[in-house]
């Protein structure tokens, strides 16, 4: 397949590709077998002049390495076709593929979310029958147990925004970006689109699949794996862990299925809000360490002036502007993560008496307000050199969030009252989105004091790119401490951790930030069962 990168045309306009491709490749329309758009993404840096850059696969009748070749021209040059699926990039990649479920004993996967649902999927495509083993119910049942407790229900301990089929990511943008790169994140990111998350999902820049259409997509991939000889058994929790002479011999089980099950390796996906888990893997003496992670709010502005700072326009066929923005303040580490342009803040607690805040955006990104955590980086120095203590410090600031609020609804307060400490004073044009509730109170109670200075500075050194960004109508949610794990279930080259068998994987693990790395990791873990 012959590659074309950096076709440009002003956005909205019409692009024949076939006629663009023949005359960059100085072919006639005839030669071309068939198109394929790789990649589209906008480019605004002369705002508000907006074009729309393409890169397209072409295959032609002919010889494409002489074509290439006569060209001289580096945007155009030979690539392998993109894997359609991860099947095909398995196969791609020389690993041995089972035609129908082999016999044997089935391996457990504990947890469900992208890492373990695709260690899942590419277990069945070895035919090893893989057991995901679930502490939350079924996506279907989880969506209505979650919007339940948004709308003022009870939480569920064991089925919430963090725990559940689908994992933490299935009430969220559903960001499918990556900083890995390669074949196997676009394999991954193709099997989304294949199992429902889009035609066009593998050519967008910054592919999103959004939390509406999230469900449908988990429920397909479960399906799938069922399919290919898998089994899930729902609402079971992994209570504890078995081991002799430093190997895994059983898990315990507790919940819809309970007592032991014995097995010689298991695959951890478990997520990194199964504080539970750490502390029983911890006494059985798997390895840990602390790690660094962020803790802050949620920050929320106007759809509207988003999209004006970033487009320099306002045009309703303009996607919904997003931004991602980094600063040093006082020596630490600033940042906007999981920005959700056109979504809500959810609260997002899975502990009782703990109050904790994410984002999340539909399909169409067609919300009123933007909003994106706002958060600062902490350390070992911070929250001590204990395997729990990161854990510790974030349900210390999750509990004072929830005495400032009284309950799961967050803490919330206008930028301006941030500043001054204060609170009551009221919104302005910027409406908080939570459904839960927004109980005004302040947020500086609710962090330590360098992070909540820190998150001041940032606003200004934001508002130099997005003028808008420090805005003292803008609305802060408090409090956002589940940005990553907190801690990292160490592991070999063979991605077994201290105790052989058992094999940590995934953002839980502390191996992958992000749906698509998750799955990458998923893979992996699935791959190094098959190297024993």
């Amino acid at each position: 397949m012959i590659r074309i990168d950096g076709i440009k045309e002003r956005f909205g306009e019409h692009i024949d590709f076939e006629e663009r491709a023949a005359a960059l490749l100085k072919i006639s329309r005839a030669q071309i077998r068939e198109i394929k758009l790789l990649k589209r993404s906008l480019d605004c840096r002369k705002k508000p002049l907006i074009q729309t850059i393409y890169s397209l696969g072409v295959l032609v009748n002919g010889k494409e390495e002489r074509i290439v070749r006569a060209r001289g021209n580096e945007n155009i040059r030979l690539i392998d076709p993109p894997a359609l699926s991860l099947f095909q990039e398995l196969e791609r990649r020389g690993v041995p593929l089972a035609k129908k479920p082999l016999g044997g004993v089935r391996v457990p996967v504990v947890g469900s979310g992208p890492a373990g649902l695709f260690c899942a999927l590419t277990l069945a495509y070895l035919g090893a029958r893989p057991l995901v083993i679930e502490r939350g119910g079924k996506v279907e049942e989880r969506v209505k147990k979650v919007n339940a407790f948004f709308d003022g229900g009870k939480l569920e301990k064991e089925c919430n925004v963090q725990f559940g089929e689908g994992g933490a990511g299935t009430f969220s943008d559903g960001k499918l970006s990556t900083g890995i790169g390669g074949s196997l994140a676009a394999a991954i990111v193709a099997e989304f689109s294949r199992h429902g998350g889009g035609e066009t999902l593998a050519a967008e820049s910054k592919p999103h699949i959004g939390t509406n259409v999230l469900p449908a997509v988990v429920a397909s991939l479960r399906n799938e794996i069922a399919s290919l000889g898998g089994e899930f058994y729902f609402d079971t929790r992994v209570s504890d862990i078995a081991v002799s002479s430093g190997r895994l011999t059983a898990l315990e089980l507790e919940g819809k299925k309970s007592g032991a099950l014995d097995c010689s390796a298991a695959v951890l996906a478990i997520g990194h809000s199964a504080r539970d888990t750490y502390e029983k893997l911890l006494s059985r003496g798997v390895h840990m360490q602390p790690k660094p992670f962020a803790v802050g709010v949620r920050i929320e502005h106007l759809q509207r002036d988003i999209d004006m700072c970033q487009y320099g326009l306002a045009d309703d066929r303009l996607p919904a502007a997003d931004y991602k923005l980094t600063a040093q303040i006082d020596g630490r580490g600033c940042y906007t993560f999981c920005m959700c342009p056109g979504g809500e803040v959810v609260a997002a607690a899975s502990e009782e008496g703990c109050c904790v805040v994410n984002g999340m955006s539909g399909s169409a990104r067609a919300g009123k307000n933007a909003n994106s955590a706002l958060i600062v980086t902490v350390n070992e120095g911070d929250f001590g050199e204990g395997v729990m203590d990161g854990v510790a410090f974030q349900r210390k600031w999750e509990r004072l969030a929830y005495a400032a609020s009284g309950g799961y609804a967050p803490p919330v307060q206008t930028l301006e009252e941030f500043r001054r400490k204060k609170s009551g004073g009221g919104f302005g044009e910027v409406m908080p989105s939570c459904r839960k509730g927004a109980v005004p109170a302040d947020i500086n109670s609710c962090l330590p004091e360098y992070v909540c200075s820190a998150i001041v500075k940032a606003t200004d050194a934001f508002a130099r790119k997005i003028p808008v960004f420090n805005r003292g109508d803008s609305v802060l949610c408090g409090v956002e401490t589940r940005t990553s794990a907190p801690l990292r279930i160490l592991r070999g080259e063979d991605m077994h951790s201290s105790v052989k068998g058992l094999i940590p994987c995934g953002e839980g693990a502390g191996y992958a930030g992000g749906i698509t790395s998750a799955a990458a990791d998923g893979v992996k873990a699935a791959l190094s069962l098959l190297k024993k």
